[in-house]
């Protein structure tokens, strides 16, 4: 009997084994993200607070963003019972600036971030949470930027921080809700200060 139970947990051990692999196969490797957001007055430390103010006049203005991600890497980290799998994604982003005060233009983003899921309501709403550091280059320099920065240099090129919280229904985790803070500065580096800006979108994993 213990050689017919240990014959079992073996091959218990080995079926399981194979779902991990099958699971990991079909795994989504991409995503792809469109956004639209308003430009606010405010700096990061004001988002972060809660202070959130649309620019008003020729400052003001809409974004609309285009975002491919690569899913690079999926760690295994032991955590109790379930474990943890915290994403690595480069991405691009390729936004258009529509200002009030003048013609739209485009604005390219790339870098690198860490996507976390784990979150414990997982089986409620499949939620997470993304932020990285890149590179962003705007074809011209934001309004809103100048305005709050008078007299000052102001630089085209400027350190890309992405923040975005996505929902999801759990019977449809690759089809997701997106809060997201679209942070630029040039982060004493390029020049300092710079814009941000709140938006909504719809994120596909595939």
């Amino acid at each position: 009997m213990a050689a017919v139970s240990g014959h079992a947990d073996v091959g218990g051990q080995a079926d399981q084994e194979r779902g991990v692999l099958r699971e990991r196969a079909t795994d989504p490797k991409w995503s792809f993200q469109i956004g639209a957001a308003f430009i606010t007055q405010n700096n990061i430390g004001e988002i972060l607070s809660g202070q959130i103010e649309p620019a008003e006049g020729e400052t003001g203005g809409q974004t609309y963003s285009l975002t491919l991600s690569w899913i690079a890497h999926r760690f295994e980290i032991p955590f109790r019972e379930g474990g943890l799998r915290p994403q690595l994604e480069p991405y691009f982003t390729l936004t258009f600036v529509d200002e009030n005060g003048r013609s739209d233009f485009p604005d390219y983003n790339a870098g690198i971030g860490f996507r976390w899921i784990d979150f414990p309501w997982r089986d409620w709403v499949s939620t997470t949470f993304f932020t990285g550091l890149g590179l962003s280059y705007s074809t011209q320099v934001y309004a809103i930027d100048r305005q709050r920065h008078p007299g000052m240099d102001r630089s085209h090129l400027k350190f890309d921080w992405p923040l975005q919280f996505t929902f999801a229904l759990p019977a449809w985790p690759q089809h997701q809700l997106v809060l997201f803070n679209d942070h630029q500065s040039g982060g004493h580096i390029f020049d300092e200060g710079g814009v941000n800006s709140i938006g909504v979108g719809y994120r596909l994993e595939f």
